[in-house]
């Protein structure tokens, strides 16, 4: 089992005396009671969680073939959209299709990124959001609580303050199959292939060890749901160099052959889609809405294209 540097070099920066006021920004949080038990327990958390994710990937590897047949059925076959907006780092503007940003480490929500490559295959996705203010926001991956902070600035003035240098891209297209989890009762069969899987003694008597809650299976499409749009998603694969479940969940949906996923922003609740260009056929497409600055090579994404686009990984 690799043992995660990034839980241990979280470890060593200087914690804020308690005086300091801080405003919150980042939902990746802990409380002080957290950060010393993690701390007291680093050893037992890092076996417990490879534990916890290892016995749900041995059952789930049983029923593959109906897991794929499941997710399938529960398709939206063509879904199309206009005028939509991706939010790309500087970097990559003249390469608005490029989802070399989606493979850093710890990837995105719906797709695994370089976390532990010798026992996690990363695979790429390409996000986008139905406006600017969302697509800014899940890029710079910051909001301000109005209920704990006296400023006048809104959600998209605070993502605004990041140094970092961006581009908002306009796109429109159509995409063959999505998983639309605005609407998702046809994810019924696929929790009920999971909901009787088994969590063994020594797992709970793990948990307990370290304080953590009893693990827990999912067991009905609501909780699904909440578990795929959890706002501190980033958790485990930063801490414990293993797959969060809404990363779990994409790679299920993208090795079944599905085009993308349909979820509401974390930040705004507005429509954004991860999508799964390794999966496209002829009709599905995305293409530049706007002229292009030169030195840009490629303005529509395809099955044809993607082979360039593939080399820029």
């Amino acid at each position: 089992m690799a043992r995660s540097k990034r839980f241990h070099n979280y470890f060593r920066r200087k914690q804020p005396k308690k005086h300091i006021h801080i405003t919150r920004a980042h939902l990746d949080q802990f409380s002080e009671s957290d950060i010393q038990r993690l701390i007291d327990h680093k050893d037992n958390f890092l076996k417990y969680y490879w534990d916890y994710h290892n016995e749900l990937a041995y059952q789930r590897s049983k029923i593959t073939d109906k897991i794929k047949e499941s997710l399938l059925e529960a398709t939206q076959k063509v879904f199309k959209f206009e005028k939509w907006q991706r939010t790309l780092k500087y970097q990559y503007a003249n390469e608005p299709f490029s989802v070399s940003g989606s493979l850093i480490d710890p990837g995105g929500r719906f797709n695994i990124g370089n976390i532990n490559v010798s026992q996690f295959p990363t695979f790429p996705a390409l996000y986008l959001a139905s406006d600017k203010n969302t697509a800014i926001q899940e890029l710079l991956s910051q909001k301000i609580d109005s209920e704990q902070s006296n400023s006048r600035l809104d959600a998209l003035d605070f993502a605004l303050t990041s140094h970092a240098s961006i581009a908002v891209v306009s796109m429109s297209g159509s995409i063959g199959s999505i998983i639309n989890l605005k609407d998702p009762k046809g994810l019924k069969p696929f929790v009920n292939l999971i909901k009787d899987f088994k969590i063994s003694d020594s797992l709970k008597k793990a948990a307990r060890a370290i304080k953590e809650p009893e693990p827990i299976l999912i067991q009905t499409v609501p909780k699904l749901i909440e578990a795929l749009l959890h706002p501190n998603w980033r958790f485990w694969p930063m801490q414990f160099d293993v797959p969060v479940a809404s990363q779990i969940f994409g790679q299920l949906v993208f090795e079944a052959g599905v085009k993308g996923i349909l979820y509401t922003s974390k930040f705004t609740s507005k429509d954004c889609l991860a999508i799964f260009p390794q999966n496209f056929e002829e009709s599905s497409f995305i293409q530049l809405d706007d002229e292009v600055p030169g030195g840009t090579k490629l303005v529509r994404l395809d099955m044809h294209t993607w082979k360039y686009v593939r080399k820029l990984q």
